[in-house]
């Protein structure tokens, strides 16, 4: 990936388009984050709710420089351009350095949910991973019941490119999983 070494730590960008503003977390942010992050409606997909250390955790984990290692996640929150009250958040994780390639996800509020906004906050960060960091593919993954995720991937313009039955353990339950995957060079056309 260009100009960056694996497990090399990069300040985290601010990313905004006229709508949208992506920034590193704040502690203050606690309260807006842990209401999607345990509410168990908007986490059914995805895991079990945290607790609180554990969310706050991730708001410290997403306040810091970003580090390029493999398997780390990184993240922004997710804020209206006029409101600097965090709304969601989008994260990425380099799944396999060699070959350029990362994992995305993300998640937005029930309250701010099918209004095109997470879509355009995937989009920020697409722009910035193949822009900046010059990853060669984004690959993002999700329950196939969560359907407003991967209404999210198809709008992005990626392609599901697997199908994995009872792939993984979510809570009591064996869920199946889609893979969906886009190519830097598509997204650049």
């Amino acid at each position: 990936m260009k100009n960056y070494s694996e497990d090399q730590k990069i300040p985290a960008p601010l990313l905004q388009n006229s709508a949208l503003v992506l920034r590193p977390a704040r502690k203050r942010d606690f309260s807006s984050v842990k209401l999607y992050r345990q509410d168990p409606e908007n986490c059914r997909f995805i895991r079990l709710p945290e607790s609180d250390a554990d969310t706050l955790a991730m708001v410290e984990k997403m306040s810091q420089p970003w580090q390029l290692t493999q398997g780390y996640w990184n993240g922004l929150v997710i804020c209206l351009s006029d409101n600097d009250t965090v709304i969601g958040e989008v994260a990425f994780n380099i799944e396999d350095w060699h070959h350029q390639r990362v994992e995305i996800g993300y998640r937005i509020s029930n309250v701010a949910a099918g209004k095109g906004i997470c879509t355009k906050a995937v989009s920020l960060l697409i722009n910035y991973l193949c822009d900046n960091i010059g990853v060669h593919k984004i690959v993002a993954k999700c329950d196939p019941r969560n359907v407003a995720s991967y209404k999210v991937m198809e709008k992005l313009g990626m392609k599901r490119e697997a199908f994995f039955t009872e792939h993984y353990l979510l809570g009591d339950e064996w869920a199946d999983q889609y893979d969906y995957g886009l190519l830097a060079a598509n997204w650049q056309q």
